[in-house]
């Protein structure tokens, strides 16, 4: 094949997969073909056809895993020889095989995070200067409300990023309508949030490899002259409920079932795996014990 376009900064392959089907003319089940791929399905969201994208676009598997899939969020927390191993796994496996990890990374039970978001800003700029927009990487990630280049509200489409890529989903954002949804946070707040996010996914792998070590020095820089850090763990939990509110804990699936030593902060801070949405605890746990 002679032209397949090239990713833009940030693009998901998904959005690679849609844009290849309207420059090439193809619905999305002939362009498994042009892939040659051992995958069966075009999917938005989970990352496959590795082999066939890096063939068409000269990009390495392990770029386009890195800089146009949600693998860096999906690692968030994980241990370096965990993380590792994920990766190989997303590498050689098929989408389908992927789908469970991605679905309890990612929070795809809560309605408003299992549909598109896009920047209505970003889409004209891009349409402007590129001729059409894309759907990003970043704006599909959990705690990423806000647009980070603009810091606009995310769009919320209707089309889910669940389904396999078809003549009626394969759309990109300038074909779609979608609002603003309201998250119950203030807009400053949310914009620290899609930077906590941001940061997390650009930390080294080892960061992650004893995160109590890490919330404890968050811990002492709180409290300078307390170096035992005896946290009074029921202040800190309702503290954390009044920082974020029950609104949007409640809008992001991550109720507070109680304010003690067994709420998921908690725990959380003190070693515990909690699923789902594990990389979103830790990253608002972060960012309420950085400011």
């Amino acid at each position: 094949m002679r032209y397949f376009p090239t990713p833009y900064p940030d693009e998901l392959l998904g959005s690679v997969l849609i844009r290849a089907c309207h420059h090439l003319g193809l619905a999305p089940a002939s362009l498994v073909k042009v892939l040659e791929d051992r995958s069966s399905d075009l999917f938005y969201l989970y990352p496959s056809f590795f082999q066939g994208l890096s063939r068409l676009t000269n990009l390495s598997s392990s770029e386009l895993l890195l800089n146009h899939t949600v693998f860096p969020y999906a690692a968030i927390a994980l241990p370096t020889k965990r993380r590792s191993l994920l990766e190989r796994e997303l590498l050689t496996a098929t989408a389908r095989g992927n789908s469970v990890r991605l679905r309890a990374s990612l929070g795809l039970h809560v309605e408003d995070m299992s549909r598109r978001r896009f920047c209505k800003q970003c889409r004209a700029e891009e349409c402007k200067k590129i001729g059409e927009s894309y759907w990003h990487r970043l704006h599909a990630l959990p705690g990423v409300f806000v647009c980070p280049q603009h810091g606009e509200p995310l769009c919320v489409s209707g089309i889910s990023v669940l389904p396999k890529l078809s003549n009626v989903n394969a759309k990109l954002p300038q074909e779609v309508d979608g609002s603003p949804v309201d998250w119950g946070l203030d807009a400053r707040t949310l914009q620290r949030l899609a930077a906590v996010v941001l940061e997390s996914i650009a930390l080294p792998a080892e960061t992650w490899n004893d995160v109590s070590n890490e919330y404890q020095r968050y811990a002492e820089k709180i409290d300078a002259n307390n170096r035992q850090c005896c946290w009074d763990v029921l202040q800190c939990v309702l503290d954390f409920k009044r920082f974020y509110g029950d609104r949007f804990l409640d809008k992001v699936g991550l109720q507070l079932s109680s304010v003690g030593s067994d709420s998921w902060p908690a725990r959380l801070a003190h070693g515990a795996r909690l699923s789902p949405l594990f990389q979103l605890r830790h990253i608002l746990l972060r960012l309420f014990l950085k400011f």
